[in-house]
């Protein structure tokens, strides 16, 4: 289960790929970005609509992953041979988008089941795969953008991830699970989700997150190499990334473990959101500082993993398992938005403005997600008071 996240994850190492594909077929800036922004975009809306099939038949949405996600990649590797932009926004927006999609969602609830007493490290693991595709894959990258023409690398993963997801789909399999809460034993209808006040706050939380987060790991290269740090060395940025990737991976882990021994699952959202507005203040005030930079892009990807790998068992508290994964699917239409939001931000304000005023808007934001979280903790145990 672990493979499939682990495939998908490489969505992250895009930033990598940037400049070599831009240099390679003359793209403006906006077709590389709006790559990214679609295929998190169709990752959420394929969350949101796929939850049911997932639901139904775990082996099916993992072989639905295996076509998808493999075939965005052949044909985003084609788009850039052919020096095509549809192509490759179609291959890397559209299809290996939906790939994520159905992959995100298909091992949460399987693990979180055969790992019942744990199912906060159960989400860790599974989401954590997702971070440890840009520990391993980004140096991969690097070496093979030394070596071949860079729509040979899309080609080459294409065959590596796919291989990972094939197995994934001949050994999945998902026990049958009844969550004996009796308030959850019933079937809920979407609309008794997706229109209370928890559930759009929430909503909002994550969305909040996912936008800071994208914000600063779509442009993570460009702001090592901007003109305030200045940094040129190519291994120096991969060796920046790849502590990002890692400090993602650790946060996911390391906090969905400590979730377990919670009674209020939510806490870790406290946490993420003061120490995440913290660091983009601060850093806000010396943005030409190197080190400053680095513990606030570490910080950030620290609990940018937290968020994802901690709404799991936030979901399970308060929706139960049995319709879990058509819950979390509606819930990373959250990231959909996101995605749309967070690398365009970054982009316009590090164009127009400064790294200092990138900072500040993050702290900002953060600032309204933290207000945002309070309100909902407030209405979310209200009745239990």
């Amino acid at each position: 289960m672990i493979l499939i996240n682990f495939s998908i994850g490489s969505v992250y190492c895009w930033t990598l790929f940037k400049e070599d594909i831009i240099s390679y077929t003359g793209f403006s800036k906006s077709v590389t970005e709006w790559c990214f922004s679609l295929a998190i975009f169709c990752l959420g809306m394929s969350a949101a609509f796929g939850g049911k099939i997932v639901e139904k038949d775990v082996k099916k949405s993992t072989l639905i992953t295996f076509i998808t996600f493999t075939l965005g990649w052949i044909v985003t590797g084609f788009g850039i041979q052919m020096k095509s932009a549809f192509l490759t926004v179609l291959g890397f927006g559209v299809i290996q988008g939906i790939g994520l999609g159905f992959g995100y969602i298909t091992p949460v609830k399987t693990l979180m089941i055969w790992m019942d007493k744990n199912k906060g490290l159960a989400a860790g693991l599974s989401i954590g795969g997702f971070a440890l595709a840009g520990v391993l894959v980004n140096p991969l990258i690097a070496f093979f953008l030394g070596k071949v023409p860079v729509y040979v690398v899309f080609y080459v993963l294409a065959g590596i991830f796919g291989a990972c997801i094939f197995a994934a789909y001949l050994l999945i399999y998902r026990p049958e699970a009844v969550d004996d809460r009796e308030e959850f034993q019933r079937v809920f209808k979407i609309k008794e989700i997706i229109f209370t006040k928890k559930f759009i706050l929430l909503w909002l939380v994550f969305f909040l997150n996912i936008t800071c987060g994208l914000a600063l790991i779509s442009q993570e290269k460009q702001v090592y190499c901007s003109e305030t740090l200045g940094i040129v060395s190519i291994a120096l940025v991969v060796i920046f990334c790849n502590i990002s990737a890692l400090m993602n991976l650790v946060g996911r882990l390391s906090m969905a473990s400590w979730q377990d021994r919670l009674k209020r699952k939510h806490v870790p959202y406290f946490v993420m959101a003061i120490s995440s507005l913290l660091v983009c203040f601060v850093a806000s005030f010396a943005s030409d500082k190197l080190m400053l930079t680095l513990i606030t892009m570490w910080t950030v990807n620290f609990f940018f993993g937290c968020g994802f790998s901690c709404m799991p068992n936030i979901l399970h508290q308060h929706y139960g398992l049995n319709q879990f994964s058509t819950v979390q699917g509606l819930s990373l239409s959250a990231w959909a938005v996101a995605g749309l939001v967070g690398n365009q931000l970054s982009l316009f304000i590090m164009h127009n403005y400064s790294l200092s005023a990138l900072y500040l808007c993050l702290g900002i934001i953060y600032s309204v997600m933290l207000g945002l979280l309070l309100v909902w903790n407030r209405i979310s145990f209200k009745k239990q008071a």
